[in-house]
């Protein structure tokens, strides 16, 4: 640990020796000195030595719920569900109306499949708090494990509404409606999941995320405050943790993509090139410094960034996929194939790797092999609708005739449009319906996709609709599956 910390442990652990070895201090008061160095230890994850503070607190003073309750959270971030679950019971026993322990405990059972127990939890701290976004979660994931699929989707969508940021929530709002029948709206939910957890007020654990003096406060700080993108509130946080800790890669690289996006480009390369001075095989400050060089058109430089950060450490996927893509889209095919084979080999469900690996595949004119990737894709990532678009796009449009086939790619586009309204799903429909000779029908369609273009302002796509737009009126097919290849959508 870090000298202020060390000093912080020290000092408490001075001021238990001192209680213990005080005949006229009190049980509550030795309770206190142990509780304040488990606060301390746990405020460092030092967790198995937290533990033995927060029991002997908890046996000294048993009337005091906070030394059950941290005792829990020590547990739960151990992994032990069990011990975790009766001690937040205990805590509950003295203090019944905490809505963080409720919340807590709710979630402890339901990860054991407790689902009554966790619902009456999770039901009480909504009656004492009506807005705990985190309990409305709870009852939510309750509900689908149930196969409630109406009542997990009111919870989820109302936990939503009151917490907008937590993204976490759209993994399980995506399976509530799949379970009603509903993969439209399912797939669009799981397109924008996240890592934005649901928002929990916790007294008793911000303290302890407040008591740190050292860097691991500050870069706690800065990590939440990313994730509320407060970017400027991050670099703040970050720099004061650097000046704690100069010798820190992870804070220097947090502090370098904080100021990346506040938009201070010179002082995140500044702090990019400084880690590298520090750490020249440090993989993180390569990719960082590639997507800047990126976002300034230089290709062949950021590529070289991307490679050397693959290099350092082959096992950094985004890295790999973000070199992929970037030689796809520099016309350097074959090696991107390369490496979007590795990526998916790693992890078959990085659906991003997938999708460019069939870009890359029809861009090399192997349509067949284009049609079979995306086949695969479309199976293993049912709710992502890249999938069956450029799959009707292929069947619609591709050059090789042993490739169309209009019926298919008019049944995938007929699926893509009743479930999404998009301007490539609709340009899809009308590659679609021209193959099967329905050019009339086409050319209707390639107009509304004209005019929902213009209306929403994307008049650089007019130019290439229009070139399609005639051919539909000439009654001719497309047999351009792609003018502009498709991004991956983040949401």
């Amino acid at each position: 640990m870090v000298a202020p910390v060390q000093d912080q442990i020290r000092e408490a652990y001075s001021s238990l020796q001192q209680a213990n070895a005080d005949p006229q201090k009190s049980n509550v008061i030795r309770a206190a000195a142990y509780g304040d160095l488990g606060k301390l230890l746990l405020a460092a994850e030092s967790f198995p030595d937290a533990e033995p503070c927060f029991a002997n607190a908890s046996i000294l003073s048993p009337a005091d719920y906070r030394w059950s309750y941290y005792l829990a959270h020590v547990y739960r971030l151990e992994g032990q569900p069990a011990k975790a679950g009766a001690a937040f019971e205990r805590a509950l026993e003295i203090h019944p109306d905490d809505v963080a322990a409720l919340e807590w405990l709710g979630d402890t059972y339901l990860d054991e499949g407790r689902l009554d127990e966790a619902d009456a939890r999770f039901t009480r701290a909504l009656q004492l708090q009506p807005r705990a976004a985190a309990a409305r979660y709870g009852l939510g994931r309750v509900a689908l494990a149930r196969h409630d699929s109406g009542a997990a989707i009111f919870q989820l969508e109302t936990a939503l509404t009151l917490d907008p940021r937590a993204t976490i929530i759209y993994y399980a709002l995506a399976g509530a409606y799949r379970q009603a029948g509903k993969p439209g709206l399912a797939s669009s939910r799981l397109s924008r999941k996240g890592d934005g957890d649901v928002a929990r007020p916790d007294p008793l654990m911000q303290e302890v995320s407040d008591l740190l003096r050292g860097p691991i406060m500050y870069e706690r700080r800065g990590e939440q405050a990313l994730g509320r993108e407060d970017f400027a509130g991050a670099v703040s946080a970050f720099r004061k943790g650097l000046e704690l800790n100069p010798d820190s890669l992870s804070v220097r690289q947090k502090l370098g993509t904080s100021l990346w996006l506040v938009g201070d480009a010179t002082g995140a390369v500044a702090q990019f090139d400084d880690l590298l001075r520090r750490s020249p095989e440090y993989a993180p400050a390569h990719y960082s410094l590639g997507v800047v060089l990126l976002s300034r058109g230089q290709t062949d430089a950021a590529i070289e960034r991307f490679s050397r950060a693959v290099r350092d450490d082959p096992d950094y996927l985004q890295a790999r996929l973000q070199l992929a893509n970037t030689l796809r889209l520099g016309g350097r095919v074959e090696p991107s194939l390369r490496e979007y084979v590795a990526v998916i080999k790693a992890d078959p469900r990085i659906g991003e790797a997938r999708l460019g690996e069939a870009l890359a595949l029809v861009r090399l004119r192997r349509f067949d092999k284009a049609r079979d990737r995306l086949i695969e894709a479309a199976r293993l990532l049912p709710d992502r609708p890249e999938f069956p678009n450029a799959l009707a796009r292929l069947y619609a449009a591709a050059p090789d005739p042993r490739v169309r086939e209009g019926k298919e790619a008019l049944r995938l586009a007929q699926q893509l449009t009743g479930q999404q309204q998009t301007l490539s799903g609709h340009e899809a429909m009308a590659m679609a319906l021209a193959e099967v000779g329905r050019y009339d029908e086409a050319a209707r369609w390639q107009r509304d996709t004209i005019n929902a273009a213009q209306r929403a302002g994307l008049n650089d796509v007019v130019p290439s609709l229009l070139e399609d737009l005639r051919h539909y009126e000439q009654r001719q097919p497309s047999r351009t599956p792609w003018r502009t290849e498709p991004e991956w959508d983040e949401r």
